[in-house]
């Protein structure tokens, strides 16, 4: 009994000491931080603000973004000509998104709903309130282009909307009466390698109990 207590104690300051002496682990996670704007009418301009990446946090991976618009469209539709027309009319806006550096633009382009119209000269009809949603993405993974994104603040993406309407079909002349409400959210996710230390102090609190038991038992 004695040999097999001595065997025991001895296996686990084995174990203890094996784990001291491991390396920390390494686990890969996410971070996201989000910003957003609206609504409000377009046309607008807006500074979006984005948390950086802390390199404390570990090693940087890739960083992707999502940039959304949303559109809620409501008013009339007009035909100033002297002529009937028939059309189809499909209001919209569009988002400048520009990223830092020299890394471009997203631009995202939601459209209300299309409708078509048949007016007389002077005529005019109510365009229905309709809703419209347009997302755009992009990764970067290279060194160079996360630098960027690394450090301890925040980082701008200047940002725009423009209303943007179509119109297919012909005769008179169109005027849109609108109001147009845009909102825009950017969303950055960061993935990188944290690095998570073992309990060493579990281990070595473990191991001392081992040694002063087997130094008990003799």
């Amino acid at each position: 009994m004695k040999r097999l207590m001595k065997n025991s104690m001895l296996a686990l300051a084995g174990a203890s000491l094996f784990l001291v002496g491991s390396e920390a682990k390494a686990i890969t996670t996410n971070s996201v931080t989000t910003d957003t704007y609206g609504p409000a009418t377009a046309d607008w301009n807006h500074n979006f603000v984005l948390q950086q990446f802390n390199p404390a946090l570990g090693s940087l991976q890739s960083v992707y973004i999502q940039v959304t618009e949303s559109i809620e469209v409501s008013g009339t539709v007009a035909n100033t000509g002297a002529t009937s027309a028939s059309f189809t009319f499909t209001p919209g806006s569009v988002l400048t998104v520009t990223m830092p550096g020299a890394l471009g633009e997203l631009i995202p382009n939601p459209n209300g709903i299309a409708r078509f119209y048949t007016l007389p000269a002077g005529g005019s009809a109510p365009y229905v309130r309709s809703l419209g949603s347009d997302t755009v993405d992009t990764e970067f993974v290279l060194p160079a282009d996360m630098e960027w994104f690394k450090g301890t603040g925040t980082f701008l993406m200047p940002s725009f909307t423009q209303v943007q309407n179509s119109f297919a079909g012909g005769g008179g002349k169109i005027v849109p009466s609108l109001v147009t409400m845009a909102s825009g959210t950017i969303q950055v996710q960061y993935t990188y390698i944290a690095s998570i230390p073992e309990p060493a102090a579990l281990s070595l609190l473990a191991m001392g109990g081992a040694m002063w038991l087997l130094r008990k038992r003799r």
